[in-house]
């Protein structure tokens, strides 16, 4: 629900880039934001009903926060190797291993133009023989701030 929230992660372990999508579960932001919730809406809707609602406010943004941190994807970018591979993982094990290409190319990225509720987004893509849909992006700055680390970190061998 945070606009600047931490929803991606970029991150090098020996030759391996890894971009996470992997969205952190932290307790302290969870308890503030459902007690303000809480609070606000026994006031605008009285304390039966506010009680109620805030009580199904607090399971759904629980259950909502608590899947994106237990299933995410991570695209592993091996600098030796030059592959390019998305993994599917549930709680730190993978479910699901995909090669999206032998031969990386920083070139074969493209970003899409979104628009959602109003505002612009950009679905990140890879290019082989069939179109990889990676990542969506949020905003402008996170798009160039990736762009820049493809392009200036990896360095393919």
């Amino acid at each position: 629900m945070n606009e600047h929230e931490d929803y991606f992660r970029i991150s090098k372990n020996g030759h391996v880039h890894t971009l996470s999508d992997r969205i952190p579960f932290k307790w302290k932001e969870l308890i503030v934001w459902t007690s303000a919730s809480f609070i606000l809406l026994i006031w605008l809707l009285g304390i039966g009903i506010g009680i109620f609602v805030a009580i199904l406010t607090l399971i759904g943004y629980t259950l909502y926060r608590f899947a994106s941190w237990i299933y995410y994807s991570e695209l592993k970018i091996d600098e030796k190797s030059g592959k390019i591979i998305r993994l599917k993982k549930i709680l730190d094990r993978t479910q699901k291993t995909e090669l999206i290409d032998e031969k990386f190319d920083p070139n074969r990225f493209e970003y899409s133009e979104l628009t959602r509720s109003g505002k612009t987004k950009f679905l990140m893509n890879y290019r082989t023989h069939k179109n990889n849909e990676l990542l969506i992006i949020k905003n402008k700055t996170d798009k160039e701030l990736i762009e820049k680390y493809i392009t200036e970190k990896i360095t393919v061998l």
